[in-house]
């Protein structure tokens, strides 16, 4: 594991830059790209050591936005394999008006580990842009969506938060999202994503903050903190995730 991550790591760090040479630079085209690379401590219901990779597309023109996430986290523990998660999330703006949009959020989790073993929504909704500053921007977003939710019963053990019926709702979506800018080189975020259903309610809290090293590469500390409405006695309500990653922008 170890390995393939330094292979990801450098293969990363040279794509940064080969874009650099002597000659003037075009427009910068629509599109940008992050990959990062770190290190993670899980706490709450399980403690382990862990080596996560993140990948992130952004896509803007004219009223449209596209975004797309995708993430894999591979811990070991007592050099067994732990936990082993897939997330990609996908999603599509358009703008109506000079601060509201229409959006469409797809969201796929492959958890060998978690409660269920598939975790998918499908999410539509209106967004609205409270505030847009130079340094400081604030947006939310709301709507009706569906979910379907695949129990991980074969991994049933004493510290996992097991729910074993099959799931298949409409739920609620809100999410809201912050972003600050001091100076220069230092950015912090934040974003919570709440969905409920008749089944199950989650919160989920993600707070970045983000400093660089160079045009290309920054150092990225998370903190993620995600609230289940239940849990199965004896276990905890909320799990968090503490990473501190190296953050390539291509």
């Amino acid at each position: 594991m170890a390995r393939s991550l330094l292979a990801l790591l450098l293969f990363a760090h040279a794509y940064a830059y080969a874009a650099d040479d002597d000659q003037p630079t075009p427009i910068p085209p629509p599109w940008s790209s992050e990959i990062e690379l770190g290190y993670q401590s899980l706490g709450g219901n399980s403690d382990s050591q862990t080596l996560n990779t993140r990948l992130g597309l952004t896509y803007v023109k004219n009223q449209y936005r596209q975004t797309a996430e995708a993430k894999y986290l591979l811990a070991e523990k007592d050099g067994e394999e732990d936990k082993r998660k897939g997330q990609v999330e996908l999603q599509s703006d358009m703008k109506i008006n000079d601060r509201t949009y229409v959006l469409g959020n797809a969201t796929y989790v492959d958890d060998r580990y978690g409660p269920y073993f598939i975790d998918f929504t499908l999410a539509t909704g209106l967004g609205y842009q409270l505030i847009r500053r130079e340094t400081f921007q604030m947006e939310v977003e709301a709507g009706p969506g569906y979910r379907h939710q695949e129990p991980n019963v074969d991994e049933i053990d004493d510290d996992d938060i097991i729910l074993p019926d099959m799931v298949d709702e409409l739920i609620l979506r809100g999410s809201a999202k912050m972003a600050w800018k001091p100076s220069k080189d230092v950015e912090f975020t934040v974003r919570m994503t709440g969905i409920a259903g008749n089944s199950n309610s989650t919160m989920e809290t993600e707070v970045n903050l983000t400093t660089a090293i160079n045009d290309h590469v920054a150092i990225k500390l998370s903190n993620t903190q995600k609230l289940n409405s239940w849990v199965p006695d004896g276990l905890k309500r909320r799990d968090s995730a503490m990473t501190v990653n190296l953050l390539f922008k291509i």
